[in-house]
């Protein structure tokens, strides 16, 4: 987990490794050289690492802290190295700091792509005479693109947000156009015909990077699995704008807090939780059978009462819960949002169906239908599936 905290004159990033693997960074920052985080977008040192500074905020987690910014009239200056560019950033004090802000959808790095405009600074909200607009800076992150677009997009759209404000001498409108001319065959103006092509390639990068996962499950963590599968989820499910990983849910029966993979916020405010396993083939129904049926495996369902506990302390939880989590992640929410706890529901992605015979499918198809009132069971082969259903609607609309 990466998140922002202001303390004094200084911007602190706070990183927190996955449960397992707390000391993985201490060999690589004696090193003194530059080590990549969050997808090789932000780069930590030793030079930078303040081990002296403890919040409290984290309990007994390792939690690493660097300085990547520091308080100059009312702006912080960012550390270049840390965030990989070329000129001077300044960021306003005001300015409610989280990752988003750093790094988009899928590892995309915000700032670095401004290096192609030869800047020599850049102010971002203030009273700076020459800086960039909060609200216009905000608007940009909100239209930026993810990885299954073309960096064409990127320079366009940053390009459209800014020439206002700064000479850009390159015209990347024109060639995002000329680019979506060759690839978008629009048949009038319906939103499926003008971007059809686009959802096209988009869906089938996407089919393609589950494909290639699958065919080498061993070699990935859970924790692999789970950032790579989160971001198919929120292309299948638009309407979560937020998505907080190792979220806490108070367990007011043992009196201690319970982590959830993730913790999905749709754009009303309303929260789900989400479990990501690693995609075992047998972990779903049994081979033998009990009483007749093919019944669920120890992993199956040891996997949906954990959720299902999960969604019964978020609800007893209630307002409390609604105040800690807005004030926990009021940094990373977008303008506005508030957090709400309203009989939330859960969803679980794990385990393969492709082997199992038509018994098994049936008795698993029963399971299913069994929970999803409450927990959506989905496996990798399902998802994979549901990919390549809108592939194909897509594909359909830019046909000739």
């Amino acid at each position: 987990m990466i998140d922002f905290t202001k303390n004094g004159d200084h911007l602190l990033m706070r990183y927190v490794p996955e449960k397992g693997a707390d000391d993985w960074l201490v060999k690589p920052l004696e090193s003194k050289k530059d080590v990549p985080l969050s997808g090789r977008t932000l780069h930590v040192r030793q030079e930078i690492y303040r081990p002296e500074i403890d919040d409290g905020d984290f309990g007994m987690d390792a939690c690493y802290r660097f300085l990547v910014g520091h308080l100059v009239d009312g702006y912080y200056q960012m550390d270049r190295r840390f965030l990989g560019i070329e000129y001077d950033l300044f960021m306003h004090r005001s300015l409610k700091f989280r990752r988003p802000m750093f790094v988009a959808e899928t590892n995309i790095p915000i700032f670095r792509g401004f290096n192609d405009y030869g800047f020599s600074s850049l102010y971002i909200g203030g009273e700076h005479p020459d800086a960039l607009p909060e609200e216009v800076f905000e608007e940009m992150l909100r239209q930026f693109p993810n990885t299954y677009e073309l960096k064409k997009y990127a320079r366009a759209r940053v390009s459209s947000m800014i020439r206002n404000y700064f000479p850009i001498q390159a015209d990347h409108e024109a060639e995002y156009l000329r680019y979506r001319q060759r690839k978008a065959s629009a048949k009038g103006t319906q939103p499926k015909n003008m971007f059809g092509a686009y959802e096209t390639e988009k869906f089938a990068a996407l089919v393609e990077k589950i494909e290639g996962m699958l065919d080498r499950a061993d070699t990935y963590s859970e924790a692999q699995w789970q950032s790579e599968i989160l971001q198919v989820i929120q292309f299948l499910y638009p309407k979560y704008v937020c998505a907080f990983p190792e979220a806490p849910v108070r367990d007011t029966l043992a009196g201690k807090d319970r982590k959830i993979d993730f913790l999905l916020v749709d754009a009303s405010g309303y929260v789900d939780a989400i479990e990501i396993k690693k995609p075992f083939a047998e972990c779903m129904v049994t081979s033998n059978r009990y009483r007749d049926n093919h019944v669920p495996m120890r992993e199956l369902a040891g996997t949906i009462m954990q959720l299902e506990k999960y969604l019964y302390h978020l609800n007893h939880w209630g307002q409390t819960g609604e105040e800690k989590l807005n004030e926990r992640y009021a940094d990373q929410l977008p303008g506005g949002l508030r957090i709400k706890i309203v009989n939330p529901s859960g969803m679980i992605i794990m385990g393969r169906d492709a082997t199992l015979t038509p018994d098994q499918r049936t008795d698993f198809e029963v399971i299913r239908r069994k929970y999803r009132h409450v927990v959506e069971i989905m496996t990798y082969d399902d998802l994979l599936r549901r990919l390549k259903v809108i592939r194909a609607q897509f594909e359909s609309s830019v046909a000739p």
